[in-house]
């Protein structure tokens, strides 16, 4: 008999048919319960970051109070937040919250562009480590082999070492620690070799080592100067070419940008920058043209997506710019706590990659703990966003178990009353800007010109805080013991008074 080879056997067909087909669903409806539950996940960890900011200090018996996101941006005058938070080594979710421009109202969302700071760097030391993968740069040699248009300059530093690209990554090649200026739009910035040289309007002297190289970690923006003449010497391309083609480009990273100035069509989906008091700065943001120093336009989701890909890459689940090696040589720590780009904190299944990014009117921040595959972007359009950045990461903390960005528990304590006294009265800050201080049982109550007034608490004899904003303050004694004025900090912000009265 002849027999068709597409056709069951008599009398099995049907039933094994039957049995598959119920198989099968049976796979599809698991899976989608599985869907349906890790997006229910999703959904409460999304509610428990916006529902949840922590202040960073609490009183001892009190429980920390939960905030609402949208609350914490208008107290501390940020128009707009954007985040992007990573699991299971991707992308989870993104959001965009308030608004891109305070006076335009147009509304931050993910696709909404931020001026990224440091966080510049990584992208810019991937480039160079895909440089060594090629073979064109070597990790331990003198970077002046390399450079033709400018030579790193000879001195006593350098007499007993030389500069090379991992101390520059790894921020210990004895550069100063010195920021790479911006310039207002409307003005033409210098270019590079004018940063470099120190030439007007550069507005600083040349860069040169000024410690002796591999010995200190310091981590500096003029290093990455450095690097990008290196990187456009080496591939006689423009740095912000290089990079389109071998970071943006593999990685789909589309809204990225290195180009100063930014182009009319990157424009629309900018974000302003905006001062502490929560106005735009003057037209809109600076330029900043040191590109790999602190030069990026990005958002949180394509920067999650580029250190997702070096993660994956280091764990050896392959990868589109790096080698694994070079990748796990990025991710390790080089010069204290510093990797190749970025630093690195915590042990064991507790170590985090961490930077943290900022320009006149923005700020960011980037988290990752690669043994959990989780991870955070937080960029803002204002000059007091790390201060929020803190309340959302102790909020993300809380909502997926993070061993980090925990508010801190503080006793209260209560001093002689001869202490406090001594620090009563009028602080000048400016002609036009006094703090009165005052004292009620066991606090000192500051008002400053125009504001309302805030307790402070005792930390120790000359040290109080506040907890909401949180400030600390400390009083400045003179020869004789006698209170001349005081230091008032606020994380990156630190003003200082006179005693007048």
């Amino acid at each position: 008999m002849i027999t068709n080879r597409g056709s069951a056997p008599s009398g099995r067909g049907p039933g094994l048919r039957h049995a598959v087909l119920i198989v099968l669903a049976g796979l599809a409806f698991l899976a989608a319960g599985c869907e349906t539950e890790q997006k229910a996940l999703m959904e409460s960890r999304i509610h428990k970051v916006e529902k949840g900011l922590l202040r960073a200090i609490y009183l001892k018996g009190q429980t920390p109070e939960k905030l609402p996101l949208e609350t914490r941006l208008q107290f501390y005058k940020v128009p707009g937040a954007s985040i992007a938070l990573m699991d299971k080594d991707g992308l989870e979710w993104a959001r965009g919250y308030g608004v891109r421009d305070a006076h335009a109202r147009e509304p931050v969302t993910t696709d909404t562009i931020f001026q990224a700071g440091t966080l510049a760097q990584p992208l810019a030391a991937a480039a160079a480590l895909w440089l060594v993968d090629q073979g064109r740069l070597g990790l331990d040699e003198d970077v002046d082999f390399r450079l033709k248009s400018w030579k790193v300059p000879r001195n006593r530093f350098t007499e007993k070492a030389k500069v090379t690209l991992r101390e520059i990554l790894a921020g210990s090649a004895g550069f100063a620690d010195v920021e790479m200026p911006g310039f207002p739009v409307d003005q033409k910035p210098p270019s590079l070799e004018d940063l470099l040289e120190g030439k007007p309007p550069s507005g600083g002297g040349p860069v040169e080592p000024v410690f002796v190289p591999g010995i200190d970690v310091r981590p500096s923006q003029a290093g990455f100067a450095v690097l990008e003449r290196l990187l456009e010497d080496v591939t006689s391309s423009p740095f912000p070419a290089f990079i389109r083609e071998r970071v943006f480009g593999p990685l789909g990273m589309t809204a990225s940008t290195f180009a100063c100035p930014l182009p009319e069509t990157e424009r629309i989906n900018a974000a302003s920058g905006h001062g502490r008091d929560g106005s735009p700065i003057g037209g809109r943001w600076l330029n900043y043209p040191a590109a790999a120093a602190d030069g990026l336009w990005t958002t949180p989701s394509e920067l999650l997506d580029f250190a997702s890909d070096i993660l994956r890459t280091a764990m050896g689940k392959g990868g589109r710019i790096l080698s694994t090696d070079a990748a796990r040589t990025m991710l390790s720590r080089q010069a204290g706590n510093r990797g190749l780009g970025l630093g690195i904190e915590g042990t064991g299944e507790d170590i985090r990659f961490e930077l943290r990014g900022r320009t006149r009117g923005f700020t960011c921040s980037l988290d990752v703990y690669p043994y959990k595959g989780q991870g955070a972007v937080i960029m803002t359009n204002s000059d007091n966003g790390f201060i929020l950045a803190d309340e959302i990461l102790r909020a993300v903390s809380a909502a997926y178990g993070w061993p980090d960005f925990k508010p801190e528990e503080r006793p209260l304590c209560r001093l002689d009353p001869s202490i406090y006294e001594q620090y009563v009265g009028r602080y000048r800050v400016t002609p036009d800007y006094i703090l009165n201080v005052t004292w009620k049982d066991y606090y000192l109550v500051i008002q400053p010109t125009g504001q309302a007034p805030t307790k402070f608490y005792v930390e120790n004899t000359t040290f109080f805080f506040s907890i909401d904003p949180y400030i600390r303050i400390q009083f400045l004694l003179g020869d004789q013991g006698k209170v001349t004025g005081l230091l008032l900090w606020q994380q990156d912000f630190k003003q200082e008074a006179v005693k007048i009265g």
